[in-house]
């Protein structure tokens, strides 16, 4: 990466400009169905043939949408249906993590453009700004001159209160207490010159899961994801809702019992990676986060830790079930996939195991977006707030 200073990119308001309300319900269509004709979104939307039009003339006029080609065949016109336009808009995400950070350019359809990444024991607020510093221009150098103009902003994406988990983090007290009076949106909008959008790390997870996944289209949703530390997310009528204080979803801070009612503590002390890592051998911890294609050779450790992860989100779900009556959970994490897959056989199997009396059952199944999805959930942040019926709700 160079080390220049940053870039400040120019924004042209009138093309980034917040959509309105139809205008974001017909983006947010054709991004789930993928492609749609005039006639089917005038349908879907209840907006008139000619309302739905001039929106749609638009629309492609700002270039956030483009014509597929005419499907042909049928009696009459031919049928063109509309697709997002990957280039009409971009977000930049950082996501600041307990051993990395990253930096990650997405386009209109959530595909990754670029991504930057440095890892570390711990984070300090004084390699944040250098990581900044030296990778954003590096981050955005593929982009042209008008393509830099349609970058939506920046989200960030963070744990809650990190500073409150010193001794899972292994950090110095002090340093970790430097983020707590860190001001993201002063320091990086001045260093960016782009709107900052700023939410939980895990939320951001899944705000990507919502956005770009989310094969079983449940539109009531609990969300987990299994990293260093464990946390989640809520979707509620397909909204991200993030409560009053935006810390809706910090499932890693439920607290857990045994079959005694005798507490165990927090959810984050059963089903967070860093468990993991401190059973392995020395000679595996340095590699564990670095390689989530494979952990075979982990044995014992990773099953000990596959059956107390599991048996801590079951708890985990059912007490969110009884508050939130939601249709489904997703699991994801930066984990490997097998590893994902046994881990979500054996929270179904546990789940079976528990009460479910007064409560309506739900099924679980694996997240889409994978290791990355807090990342590209940082970047989805400035889309979601300028262009899709999705916001962060409290």
């Amino acid at each position: 990466m160079s080390a220049s200073e940053p870039q400040s990119v120019e924004v042209n308001k009138g093309h980034l400009g917040i959509r309105n309300f139809n205008e974001r319900r017909i983006l947010t269509l054709i991004r789930r169905e993928h492609a749609l004709p005039k006639a089917a979104i005038a349908k879907q939307t209840g907006l008139s043939a000619q309302s739905a039009t001039i929106i749609m003339n638009r629309l492609e006029a700002s270039q956030l949408v483009r014509r597929q080609a005419p499907q042909r065949g049928r009696v009459g016109q031919p049928i063109v249906p509309f697709e997002l336009n990957p280039q009409g808009a971009y977000g930049i995400g950082l996501k600041v993590g307990r051993r990395s950070f990253d930096l990650t350019l997405v386009d209109f359809c959530g595909a990754v453009q670029a991504t930057l990444n440095e890892r570390f024991a711990y984070p300090t607020v004084d390699a944040l700004m250098t990581f900044l510093k030296r990778g954003l221009p590096a981050l955005t150098i593929g982009l042209s001159e008008s393509q830099r103009q349609c970058i939506a902003g920046l989200g960030v994406a963070m744990p809650f209160e990190m500073w409150n988990w010193v001794e899972e983090a292994g950090a110095p007290a002090a340093e970790l207490e430097r983020w707590q009076s860190f001001d993201f949106s002063r320091h990086i909008e001045q260093l960016v010159g782009l709107p900052v959008f700023l939410c939980n790390d895990d939320t951001a997870a899944c705000s990507a899961e919502l956005t770009f996944g989310n094969p079983a289209h449940f539109s009531h949703f609990l969300y987990f994801f299994v990293g260093t530390f464990v946390g989640g997310g809520i979707v509620l009528n397909d909204q991200l809702f993030t409560g009053y204080q935006g810390n809706a979803g910090a499932v890693g801070s439920l607290p857990l019992f045994s079959n005694r009612n005798t507490a165990t503590g927090q959810l984050i002390n059963h089903a967070s990676l860093y468990l993991l890592e401190q059973s392995l051998p020395e000679n595996k911890r340095s590699t564990m986060f670095l390689d989530t294609t494979s952990w075979e050779d982990f044995g014992e450790p990773l099953e000990q830790w596959l059956n107390t992860a599991s048996e801590g989100l079951a708890k985990a779900i059912v007490t969110c079930q009884a508050v939130l009556d939601v249709q489904g959970v997703v699991i994801d994490g930066t984990v490997p996939g097998p590893v994902k897959t046994q881990l979500i056989n054996k929270v179904s199997r546990a789940l079976d195991s528990l009460d479910w009396r007064g409560l309506n059952t739900l099924s679980v199944v694996g997240g889409n977006i994978g290791a990355k999805a807090q990342s590209i959930g940082s970047a989805n942040l400035p889309l979601m707030a300028n262009y899709y019926l999705e916001t962060l709700n409290g």
